[in-house]
């Protein structure tokens, strides 16, 4: 089974998975496509069944709630977001009772556990963060948060009442999140853990604004480092250093097939790098553009 951490009274895998490949082609590499209805419901039992407690959903994510309360086993929980734009209240309840109806879970709350976070940090600093606060503090909410895109955003999102949920971008290149986690109760769960893919498939697509001869240097050095430090493949690698810094509560991963779920979880049961392992990767990678790092600089 996987692990579970705990923050608070929170208790969390340190795998979620991501589900917005199962609303829309998610990903730069993405070749497959969204999975059909049946190849979905097995993802989800398959989550359950591997002891993942929790999925990450958001009204953006095209289908992904539909299909989350038609399919989804009731044991796991959810973790969803309010569509970008809704900074004021009318809008935050609008998205918020959307997800109700399509998630299928009218209580909310402690009949079916949904945290509840803001797509856009600028929404929530913009004046929505008062009606979001509403459904926790009325008890309709496990948890409420915000999903930032830089260290900026954090900051500011961090004096933020009530926040007890962080969702951030961060993989193996991107060493722009130093920080320590300011409360031992604050959940702070990492995205793009391959960068949308991009370090899983390595030289076999281009990556957005890095010219293909750095894109293959950087390769290069991930196949070294994981060879000198044991790991099975890039992506073993990739998971090691994410759950080695001590910040980091669980890693939100999606999945096209149940096959790329299965081995998702198996990677996370595996150890971490150790704090020297650690440091001999940041050593020997090269600092990387913040238009590479940041998805939202990309042109598609």
């Amino acid at each position: 089974m996987i692990d579970i951490r705990q923050r608070g009274d929170y208790r969390q895998s340190v795998l979620i998975l991501g589900t917005a490949q199962l609303g829309m082609a998610y990903g730069i590499a993405n070749r497959t496509g969204a999975p059909d209805d049946d190849a979905a419901a097995g993802i989800l039992a398959a989550a359950r069944d591997l002891g993942i407690t929790h999925l990450d959903t958001a009204r953006a994510y095209g289908d992904s709630e539909n299909r989350i309360g038609v399919a989804a086993p009731p044991e796991l929980a959810i973790i969803t977001k309010v569509a970008p734009g809704a900074d004021t209240a009318a809008a935050v309840r609008a998205s918020v009772d959307a997800s109700r109806a399509a998630l299928g879970r009218s209580g909310m709350g402690r009949s079916g556990p949904v945290t509840l976070l803001f797509h856009r940090a600028t929404d929530a600093l913009a004046g929505g963060w008062d009606e979001l606060r509403r459904f926790f503090l009325e008890g309709e909410a496990d948890r409420i948060g915000v999903s930032v895109q830089s260290p900026d955003e954090l900051q500011r999102a961090l004096d933020l009442p009530d926040l007890g949920y962080v969702q951030l971008p961060c993989n193996i290149l991107d060493r722009r999140w130093v920080f320590e986690a300011p409360r031992p109760d604050l959940v702070v769960t990492v995205r793009s853990a391959y960068l949308q893919g991009l370090l899983v498939a390595g030289t076999t697509v281009t990556w957005p604004n890095l010219p293909d001869a750095e894109r293959d240097a950087v390769v290069a050095t991930l196949d070294r480092l994981a060879a000198e430090l044991g790991r099975d493949s890039r992506a073993d690698l990739c998971i090691a250093y994410l759950l080695s810094l001590p910040w980091v509560t669980s890693l939100v991963v999606g999945a096209e097939t149940e096959r790329q779920l299965r081995d998702n979880a198996d990677l996370v049961r595996r150890k971490p790098l150790t704090e020297s392992e650690r440091e001999s990767v940041l050593a020997a990678l090269p600092e990387m553009p913040d238009d590479l790092l940041d998805p939202s600089r990309w042109t598609r």
